[in-house]
């Protein structure tokens, strides 16, 4: 038996309810975790194994969609999973952190040539944690880039499954 953390009262245990992972600054469905809630205070509380590789997989889920130039929360969110502070982030990218800060604000948009770069940095890192994400990866994405991607549109939600980031990293992933 499991009590509340907040007021000491009975926990009960969700399953199979989506959960919406709105802690990461983005639009993301978590399918499969475990939930908490309180019956006396209605306090909740999930638990997410992984995430580190959780964060891992959003990246890569960002990185390879193809039709629009990279958003305000996703830069930020690349950057935060790179675990880079602005200033090293500027350095990675060879601009000033007051760029980063226009960008991850929606002031000012990153640009095709920079969002190409930082999709390759994350996947690069990425690569380098697990292997059998090879460069060719990253080749192959930027082929298949249109060259106009500021005005369209994309689905903003990512929906993800337990197996999505404790397998083998991105073995059965899908594209959402």
């Amino acid at each position: 038996m499991e009590l509340c953390y907040t007021c000491g009262g009975m926990i009960e245990t969700i399953k199979d309810k989506p959960y919406r992972y709105d802690e990461c600054g983005l639009e993301v469905v978590l399918y499969g975790v475990t939930q908490y809630a309180c019956k006396k205070c209605g306090e909740t509380y999930v638990s997410i194994p992984k995430m580190q590789q959780l964060h891992q997989v959003i990246g890569a889920y960002i990185c390879e969609k193809r039709k629009a130039i990279l958003k305000a929360a996703e830069i930020q969110f690349l950057r935060k999973t790179l675990q880079l502070k602005s200033k090293e982030f500027a350095l990675s990218l060879g601009v000033t952190p007051s760029t980063i800060s226009r960008w991850e604000n929606g002031k000012t948009e990153i640009g095709d040539s920079y969002d190409r770069l930082l999709r390759a940095l994350f996947l690069n890192y990425i690569s380098t944690q697990y292997p059998h994400r090879g460069q060719g990866d990253i080749i192959e994405l930027f082929r298949m880039l249109p060259h106009s991607r500021k005005k369209i549109e994309q689905p903003r939600e990512i929906k993800l499954n337990p197996q999505e980031w404790l397998g083998a990293f991105g073995e059965e992933r899908r594209q959402g």
